[in-house]
């Protein structure tokens, strides 16, 4: 139920926005993105992630802040050798691995520093909520579980537009995602992401 009315909620922002900025310029963002494990999502996956995309509709409020929705994909997966585990006071030897995607819905606000010249800095900042699915198998036996939670994203970056009309744009970004989660060994899947790709203007 808490789901099923955050989505609500995100889609009913967005609409509102969407409709109060129909007249403005609206621009759609791709990304192809890593995520890089931190804090406690170390102990569960220490490689980087190259399973990732991105995508943002954003609206020009004016020529420096845009608003919008973002929503996108992190798939983290990492096998171990077989070892002895203590589970629920008992040992169980078993080769484990942990599977956890991430689906973040957010509302998203961009500053632009600037509009003119071949490298254009920008920061954003994006809040909303967390699809996610953590799986972790002891060899043929899984232990899943499935929430929705808050998630939060700040992020720098630069756009490179192309062309002389700057309709399009190539950008490259670093950020970081906030997720907190809670369950068995999992306390927190915050990462680092880098994502790079193209934005387009339909209107």
């Amino acid at each position: 139920m808490k789901t099923y009315r955050y989505s609500l909620l995100l889609v009913a922002i967005f609409f509102t926005v969407a409709a109060r900025a129909q007249d403005r310029p609206v621009r759609l963002e791709l990304s192809y993105t890593a995520g890089i494990p931190s804090s406690n999502l170390r102990n569960l996956v220490d490689q980087t992630s190259w399973r990732g995309v991105e995508g943002a509709l954003m609206f020009d409020i004016n020529q420096k802040l845009a608003l919008g929705i973002q929503s996108g994909y992190q798939d983290f997966y990492q096998k171990y050798p077989r070892a002895v585990y203590n589970e629920n006071g008992s040992d169980l030897s078993a080769v484990v691995t942990n599977s956890i995607q991430t689906t973040p819905i957010l509302l998203k606000a961009k500053y632009r520093f600037g509009s003119a010249g071949k490298v254009q800095p920008f920061a954003s900042l994006a809040a909303g909520g967390n699809l996610i699915s953590y799986r972790k198998y002891y060899g043929q036996f899984v232990d899943s579980r499935s929430s929705f939670r808050f998630a939060g994203q700040p992020e720098l970056g630069v756009n490179i537009p192309l062309g002389a009309s700057g309709r399009s744009a190539f950008h490259l970004a670093a950020g970081y995602n906030f997720m907190p989660f809670k369950y068995n060994d999992a306390d927190g899947l915050s990462h680092g992401v880098i994502k790079a790709g193209f934005s387009f203007s339909l209107k």
